[in-house]
């Protein structure tokens, strides 16, 4: 069987137990954990780097990577913190740019991080550990759930900002992440629209983050 590589940016909690329940249901992919402080132990079957977790990613991704799949598991938003890497190879320039209250009203429970950014959830709760992210009933509340929130930041018209989301996918239960195609095609979208300001979003189905950036040639 031909084994995918996955990598963890983030050797924390979040990332070791990420790091488990993908090495039990795909024994074997190659796991590759990334973070700036040593671990004592690393998880069993998995190959720790000593990096910054954004200066790693951005050396070593590339078009032509193995990679198939990257799990954000540090506390910031990795997509956004990877294209300020990417983007003075496109000659681009990225700033943050604030986010009108008005367009995060638009957003369920917004929380702001920053001027330009903040995280944005369906729930007003805490989740189950390790919920499925099922189809169609929420795991906490019982009921139907309502639009995916990948879609809803998709949606959002409020010039001049342009929506652009990255989906978050479930690859195991409670273990969210990019496929590594997904990434090069958030690239390709914002070369495509030029100078703009644009929304972007990292979002499943119920939380997520958004950040207001000013894209200008550089």
């Amino acid at each position: 069987m031909e084994s995918e590589t996955i990598w963890i940016i983030g050797g924390g909690k979040f990332g070791r137990d990420a790091a488990v329940k993908l090495g039990q249901k795909t024994p074997h992919a190659k796991i590759i954990m990334v973070d700036s402080r040593r671990l004592d132990r690393a998880p069993e079957n998995v190959t720790f780097v000593h990096a910054d977790g954004i200066a790693w990613l951005a050396e070593n991704f590339t078009p032509e990577s193995k990679v198939t799949k990257i799990i954000p598991a540090v506390p910031l938003h990795l997509a956004v913190y990877w294209l300020h890497k990417v983007f003075p190879k496109k000659d681009l320039e990225g700033r943050p740019f604030e986010l009108p209250d008005e367009l995060l009203a638009k957003l369920p429970h917004p929380i702001r991080q920053s001027p330009s950014r903040a995280v944005i959830s369906h729930a007003d709760f805490i989740c189950p550990e390790g919920c499925n992210e099922p189809e169609r009933i929420c795991t906490y509340t019982g009921k139907a759930r309502p639009a995916s929130l990948f879609k809803l930041i998709g949606n959002v018209d409020y010039p001049p900002f342009t929506p652009l989301v990255l989906r978050s996918r479930q690859f195991a239960p409670g273990v969210g992440g990019f496929l590594a195609e997904d990434l090069w095609r958030l690239v390709a979208q914002v070369e495509a629209i030029g100078p703009a300001h644009l929304l972007i979003g990292t979002a499943c189905k119920c939380h997520g983050i958004v950040d207001g950036l000013k894209i200008s040639p550089r």
